[in-house]
């Protein structure tokens, strides 16, 4: 039998990634890695100070997934709306990864290209450094909370989800209009179409704001 590999960087935040998705974030610990690795668990701590810095270099891995390239002739408003549709879509892919992610940046490469190209899209819509802030906290909160919830409907088939929607359709639709008059006249539109669509139409409205606010003017950011 051939010696095993020595432990690196690479080794572990691929073992830890592949617990994650198969088991969930809360499978990461240093036991069950190295049981994974075949190593003493105290091992990993010459690699990583602790696990809070290997969650984040697990979670930054995933996202460089998300391709955020200038493109030619592309508009800053197409930009910024290319790169959170394809950031949320890396997220939905793998939710159990995307967890890592979630709370807080990772304050590592991929999560430093993606947010160093939204900056630079939205200052070229022409924002002072504070309004820059606000929309791109925007962006990411939608983006990022759209996929947390999305994440599970997704995991579904397409007729699991449809039926959900019909269903569920169905259930404003018999409320009492007396109690619920708004809700049963919008029950027949309520979670038509795909997430993915209700996604778009989310960001096209955020980003006609932004595009009125460039255009515009707005007060300071407080």
């Amino acid at each position: 039998m051939g010696r095993p590999a020595a432990l690196s960087r690479e080794l572990i935040v691929d073992a830890a990634a592949n617990l994650v998705a198969e088991h969930g974030a809360e499978a990461m610990t240093a036991r069950r890695l190295g049981e994974a690795l075949g190593c003493d668990p105290s091992a990993l701590y010459r690699h990583y100070a602790n696990m809070d810095d290997l969650q984040r270099e697990v979670g930054d891995r995933f996202l460089a997934a998300v391709h955020v390239a200038p493109r030619r002739g592309e508009s800053w408003v197409a930009a910024v709306r290319r790169i959170c549709v394809e950031l949320r879509s890396v997220q939905l892919h793998q939710p159990r990864l995307a967890v890592l992610v979630r709370a807080a940046p990772t304050r590592l490469a991929n999560e430093l290209r993606i947010t160093e190209a939204l900056l630079r899209e939205l200052r070229r819509g022409g924002f002072d450094p504070a309004q820059v802030a606000a929309a791109y906290h925007s962006l990411i909160e939608l983006t990022v909370g759209a996929a947390a919830i999305d994440a599970t409907m997704a995991a579904e088939p397409a007729a699991a989800r449809r039926r959900a929607y019909r269903e569920w359709r169905a259930h404003y639709g018999t409320l009492d209009p007396a109690e619920f008059p708004n809700a049963v006249a919008v029950a027949g539109h309520l979670y038509e179409g795909s997430a993915d669509d209700r996604f778009v139409f989310a960001l096209d409205a955020l980003l006609l704001g932004i595009r009125v606010t460039a255009q515009n003017g707005a007060p300071s950011v407080p």
